[in-house]
């Protein structure tokens, strides 16, 4: 075989049912009593000429507004992605930036996304390279590739690849980064070079007239002009604490005296006036933010899953028309978020108030997200709601589907969260670990973990004898017959080693296990068939065996399994033919 078991992709799983990728491409709509900045806007179209801005500034300083409102006015195409903690794979960073820059330039996606994998590449230069090809074709197509909350991207591969597109960077293509704190990329290179323009806290900060039009189109009426100076001081021009403001002095007479009650760091300015704001505020829509507010992503459907409400789009809507601190994800309002700043102080009140419900509505939430193909979210929440049995069986289920479509950081990740006892009692779990130590070429590692993995499965261990229903379909699967599977992952260790009789033993073995319509784990064993007869020199048997395998992909639809599998590939060099990697 050309690569390791389990980086092939299958139909079932060649695009991911993400409902939520969607509001990611988007810039969110304004919100209302939105305050445009033309001076802001003005240094963003000017500082693109330098090829990147970075827009950083702490949570609250109104970034992803200021961008959203350029994006929305700008007559360049424009590429926005909304980055999240699951971005941080870096081959669902670049399938999703791919997907940004196909919405401003149709057809580049066709080009490149056949070199996101799988399997995944050992970097990311080759795909940011094409990348780059590809809008150095097409002079005159300039555009802009928006990436908010950068801050949220700690996977160092990410980082290598964007700080490759920086520096190899086409004329037609200028990168508009916001950031809670400065990215690791070569900024200080960048500004030597004039090649980075960036607006800081100081900048964002609200001038007297800007804040003026934020308190007018929060309260609804004019403010005195002392009044607005002073909580632009005492804010210190900061947009969420005017913003929080501007609704607490909603219905209120005495506008002085309000405005001498309050002063201090930006954290107590916005816990007093959340308490003032959530005072004024019906029980019912209380209870319902203090609920909904362990959700990331918010629909009416999931919060009437979490709650046990049926109107929660309603109280979505009514909450977004009140200002309080919830942003629309898309133009339809189907999804929304929270203001991180709000969001905290929701949880903290959610957990001193009634801490027996946060494991029930993260439970609720992990349901309505399994059931609805979210399987990020599912994992995450149900270890919120400490049920780490229902994330590791989440993980065996959706391990499958990461794999085929190279994204194991992210399976790498869940495996993470979960308690190493209960991971090393749970073949499926110990065979994700293997297939990602052979996906990096940890050989030793990865042989260990099969011998867990056998150890584990004998008597029905670790959920061995449960009910398994993988992601993508047990006849893609290649977790789902575990002794089938172990044997396959033998053979492929014995290939590396040049060593046959070891590698057509185990392929026969894999063979004998494999049940009827488990194809993907049948053609596997075949494929390793032939390639320990190629070994051996037995090439009139090898061909046998690899067109058997061919052909059984062709009668699956899977043209692209049968090219992959006797195309060379680069790799670390081992016995056998030359030519063929991993």
């Amino acid at each position: 075989m050309a690569e390791p078991p389990g980086t092939t992709p299958s139909k079932a799983v060649a695009s991911e049912q993400d409902v939520l990728l969607a509001t990611k491409l988007r810039p969110p709509p304004s919100q209302p009593g939105f305050a445009p900045r033309p001076r802001l806007a003005e240094r963003l179209d000017k500082g693109l000429a330098r090829g990147l801005v970075l827009v950083c500034a702490p949570a609250g300083f109104g970034k992803t507004a200021l961008l959203a409102d350029w994006a929305h006015r700008s007559q360049r195409p424009v590429a926005w992605l909304s980055l999240d903690a699951g971005d941080n794979d870096p081959a669902r960073f670049w399938r999703h930036a791919t997907a940004a820059l196909d919405r401003a330039r149709p057809g580049l996606a066709e080009q490149v996304a056949p070199l996101l994998g799988p399997p995944a590449p050992p970097s990311f230069e080759a795909l940011v390279t094409a990348l780059i090809n590809e809008l150095a074709a097409r002079p005159g197509e300039g555009g802009v590739l928006v990436l908010d909350d950068y801050h949220l991207i700690d996977a160092q591969p990410v980082h290598t690849s964007v700080a490759f597109l920086l520096q190899h960077r086409p004329r037609e293509l200028q990168l508009l980064l916001a950031s809670r704190a400065d990215p690791p990329l070569p900024l200080a290179r960048l500004r030597a070079r004039g090649q980075l323009a960036e607006l800081r806290a100081a900048d964002l900060r609200f001038m007297p007239e800007e804040a003026g039009a934020l308190l007018r189109g929060a309260v609804g009426t004019e403010l005195p002009d002392d009044a607005v100076t002073a909580l632009a001081a005492r804010t210190e021009g900061w947009a969420a604490g005017l913003q929080l403001a501007g609704l607490s002095l909603q219905g209120k007479t005495d506008v002085a005296g309000f405005v001498a009650t309050f002063s201090g760091s930006h954290r107590y300015v916005l816990d007093y006036l959340a308490e003032e704001v959530l005072a004024h505020q019906p029980e019912e829509v209380v209870r319902f933010l203090l609920e909904t507010s362990v959700l990331e992503r918010l629909s009416g459907p999931l919060c009437d899953a979490v709650t046990g409400r049926g109107d929660g789009q309603a109280l979505l809507e009514r909450v977004e028309r009140a200002n309080l601190f919830l942003v629309p994800l898309d133009e339809v309002r189907g999804w929304w978020r929270y203001h991180e700043l709000f969001a905290d102080l929701l949880r903290a009140r959610l957990r001193q108030q009634h801490p027996e419900r946060v494991p029930e509505l993260h439970r609720a939430a992990a349901a309505w997200s399994e059931a609805n193909g979210l399987a990020d979210d599912a994992v995450r929440n149900a270890l919120a709601a400490g049920d780490d049995l229902w994330a590791a069986r989440l993980v065996e289920r959706h391990a499958d589907a990461l794999l085929l479509r190279s994204e194991g950081a992210t399976a790498q990740r869940w495996l993470a969260a979960l308690p190493p006892g209960l991971v090393g009692s749970r073949p499926r779990l110990l065979l994700t670990q293997a297939r990602l130590a052979l996906l990096s070429g940890r050989v030793e590692v990865a042989e260990g973990l099969l011998d867990a993995a056998e150890r584990a499965s004998e008597g029905g261990a670790g959920g061995i004898d449960e009910p398994y229903a993988p992601s993508i379909g047990r006849a893609a699967s290649l977790l789902a017959n575990v002794p089938a599977t172990i044997a396959i992952d033998r053979a492929y260790l014995a290939e590396l080693r040049g060593d046959a009789d070891r590698a057509i033993s185990f392929a026969n073995r894999a063979l004998a296990e494999t049940g009827e319509g488990e194809w993907m784990l049948a053609s596997h064993a075949s494929g390793y068939l032939g390639v320990a007869e190629w070994l051996r020199g037995r090439l009139d048997d090898a061909e046998r065996a690899l067109l058997s395998t061919i052909g059984r992909w062709r009668a699956a639809g899977e043209r692209y399994l049968a090219v992959r599998l006797l195309s060379p590939r680069p790799g670390p060099a081992r016995p056998g033919p030359p030519g063929r990697g991993p």
